[in-house]
Protein backbone atom coordinates (compact mmCIF):
# COMPACT_ATOMS: atom_id res chain seq x y z
CA UNK A 1 0.00 0.00 0.00
CA UNK A 2 1.01 3.63 -0.34
CA UNK A 3 2.26 6.08 2.25
CA UNK A 4 -1.27 7.43 2.34
CA UNK A 5 -2.56 4.35 4.15
CA UNK A 6 0.27 4.65 6.68
CA UNK A 7 -0.99 8.09 7.74
CA UNK A 8 -4.44 6.89 8.71
CA UNK A 9 -7.91 7.94 7.79
CA UNK A 10 -7.29 11.71 8.15
CA UNK A 11 -4.93 11.63 5.18
CA UNK A 12 -7.47 9.60 3.23
CA UNK A 13 -10.24 12.08 4.13
CA UNK A 14 -8.02 14.91 2.87
CA UNK A 15 -7.43 13.06 -0.41
CA UNK A 16 -11.15 12.37 -0.82
CA UNK A 17 -11.81 16.05 -0.17
CA UNK A 18 -9.37 16.90 -2.96
CA UNK A 19 -11.15 14.51 -5.34
CA UNK A 20 -14.45 16.20 -4.45
CA UNK A 21 -12.92 19.60 -5.27
CA UNK A 22 -11.24 18.36 -8.45
CA UNK A 23 -14.51 16.89 -9.73
CA UNK A 24 -16.45 20.03 -8.79
CA UNK A 25 -18.94 18.12 -6.66
CA UNK A 26 -21.44 20.02 -4.53
CA UNK A 27 -24.18 19.16 -2.04
CA UNK A 28 -26.42 16.37 -3.27
CA UNK A 29 -23.86 15.09 -5.78
CA UNK A 30 -22.85 11.44 -5.72
CA UNK A 31 -19.28 10.63 -4.69
CA UNK A 32 -17.17 8.23 -6.72
CA UNK A 33 -17.49 4.58 -5.72
CA UNK A 34 -15.35 2.97 -3.02
CA UNK A 35 -13.64 0.95 -5.75
CA UNK A 36 -12.78 4.09 -7.75
CA UNK A 37 -11.48 5.87 -4.62
CA UNK A 38 -9.48 2.81 -3.61
CA UNK A 39 -7.86 2.50 -7.02
CA UNK A 40 -7.28 6.25 -7.40
CA UNK A 41 -5.67 6.60 -3.98
CA UNK A 42 -3.88 3.24 -4.18
CA UNK A 43 -5.21 2.13 -0.80
CA UNK A 44 -7.43 -0.68 0.42
CA UNK A 45 -11.20 -0.41 0.23
CA UNK A 46 -11.34 -0.84 4.01
CA UNK A 47 -9.23 2.34 4.37
CA UNK A 48 -11.65 4.15 2.06
CA UNK A 49 -14.62 2.85 4.07
CA UNK A 50 -13.02 4.03 7.33
CA UNK A 51 -12.54 7.53 5.91
CA UNK A 52 -16.08 7.60 4.52
CA UNK A 53 -17.48 6.51 7.90
CA UNK A 54 -15.61 9.37 9.57
CA UNK A 55 -16.96 11.82 6.99
CA UNK A 56 -20.47 10.48 7.53
CA UNK A 57 -20.18 10.87 11.30
CA UNK A 58 -19.12 14.47 10.73
CA UNK A 59 -22.17 15.01 8.54
CA UNK A 60 -20.13 15.79 5.43
CA UNK A 61 -21.64 12.90 3.46
CA UNK A 62 -24.60 10.56 3.70
CA UNK A 63 -25.23 7.13 2.26
CA UNK A 64 -28.35 5.84 0.53
CA UNK A 65 -28.33 2.06 0.62
CA UNK A 66 -28.09 0.69 -2.89
CA UNK A 67 -27.62 4.16 -4.42
CA UNK A 68 -24.27 5.41 -3.19
CA UNK A 69 -22.69 8.13 -1.11
CA UNK A 70 -23.63 11.78 -1.48
CA UNK A 71 -22.34 15.16 -0.31
CA UNK A 72 -24.41 16.79 2.43
CA UNK A 73 -25.61 20.38 2.48
CA UNK A 74 -23.01 22.15 4.62
CA UNK A 75 -24.23 25.75 4.65
CA UNK A 76 -26.28 25.24 7.80
CA UNK A 77 -24.14 22.53 9.32
CA UNK A 78 -24.34 22.41 13.12
CA UNK A 79 -21.08 20.57 13.81
CA UNK A 80 -19.15 23.69 14.78
CA UNK A 81 -21.79 24.69 17.29
CA UNK A 82 -21.80 21.19 18.74
CA UNK A 83 -18.04 20.88 19.15
CA UNK A 84 -17.17 24.43 20.18
CA UNK A 85 -18.87 24.15 23.56
CA UNK A 86 -16.40 21.42 24.43
CA UNK A 87 -13.37 23.17 22.98
CA UNK A 88 -13.73 26.63 24.51
CA UNK A 89 -13.13 26.01 28.18
CA UNK A 90 -10.12 27.97 29.40
CA UNK A 91 -10.13 31.59 30.48
CA UNK A 92 -7.54 32.40 27.79
CA UNK A 93 -9.86 31.01 25.10
CA UNK A 94 -12.73 33.03 26.53
CA UNK A 95 -10.55 36.13 26.40
CA UNK A 96 -9.73 35.36 22.77
CA UNK A 97 -13.46 35.20 22.03
CA UNK A 98 -13.88 38.66 23.57
CA UNK A 99 -11.06 39.92 21.36
CA UNK A 100 -12.74 38.43 18.27
CA UNK A 101 -16.03 40.07 19.20
CA UNK A 102 -14.26 43.41 19.61
CA UNK A 103 -12.68 43.00 16.16
CA UNK A 104 -16.06 42.19 14.60
CA UNK A 105 -17.65 45.18 16.34
CA UNK A 106 -14.85 47.41 15.09
CA UNK A 107 -15.44 46.14 11.55
CA UNK A 108 -19.16 46.81 11.92
CA UNK A 109 -18.44 50.34 13.17
CA UNK A 110 -16.25 51.02 10.15
CA UNK A 111 -19.09 49.82 7.91
CA UNK A 112 -21.30 52.44 9.56
CA UNK A 113 -23.94 50.25 11.14
CA UNK A 114 -22.49 49.52 14.56
CA UNK A 115 -25.91 49.13 16.14
CA UNK A 116 -27.06 46.56 13.60
CA UNK A 117 -24.18 44.09 13.30
CA UNK A 118 -26.47 41.56 11.67
CA UNK A 119 -27.01 43.94 8.74
CA UNK A 120 -23.25 44.19 8.17
CA UNK A 121 -22.81 40.43 8.17
CA UNK A 122 -25.99 39.42 6.33
CA UNK A 123 -24.25 39.34 2.94
CA UNK A 124 -21.43 37.18 4.25
CA UNK A 125 -22.78 33.90 5.61
CA UNK A 126 -19.44 32.87 7.11
CA UNK A 127 -19.01 36.12 9.01
CA UNK A 128 -22.64 35.95 10.09
CA UNK A 129 -22.23 32.45 11.51
CA UNK A 130 -18.97 33.35 13.23
CA UNK A 131 -20.59 36.45 14.74
CA UNK A 132 -23.56 34.44 16.05
CA UNK A 133 -21.27 31.76 17.48
CA UNK A 134 -19.05 34.30 19.19
CA UNK A 135 -22.04 36.00 20.79
CA UNK A 136 -23.46 32.62 21.80
CA UNK A 137 -20.23 31.59 23.53
CA UNK A 138 -19.89 34.98 25.16
CA UNK A 139 -23.38 34.56 26.64
CA UNK A 140 -22.68 30.98 27.77
CA UNK A 141 -19.47 31.97 29.53
CA UNK A 142 -21.09 34.96 31.26
CA UNK A 143 -23.96 32.89 32.63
Amino acid sequence: MSQLSDKGFTAVVTEIQQIIKDQGLSSGDKLPSERYLSESLKISRSSVREALRAMELLGVIYTKRGEGTFLSEMSEHQLFELIAGYLITSSSQQEQIKQCIAAFEQYAAVEGTFHEENEVFQNNSIMSRIWKLLKQYENINQG
